[in-house]
């Protein structure tokens, strides 16, 4: 049997940044995370399976 799989992953970090103001520290944040410097401290994964139905005709 075929299965789609769903998998939900959400990770946490946190980062020290030298800013002059709030959002100023969330643009460097958001910078080191495309960069990926960030690193990740946990995450929650949540995975489900679900069967792929056939279409009438596919045998």
């Amino acid at each position: 049997m075929k299965y789609l799989v769903d998998i939900k992953d959400t990770s946490y970090a946190t980062v020290e940044v030298e800013a002059n103001s709030r959002e100023q520290a969330e643009e460097i944040a958001y910078a080191r995370y495309y960069e990926g410097t960030v690193e990740w401290q946990d995450c929650d994964i949540e995975v489900e399976a679900r069967k792929i139905e056939k279409n009438r005709g596919e045998r």
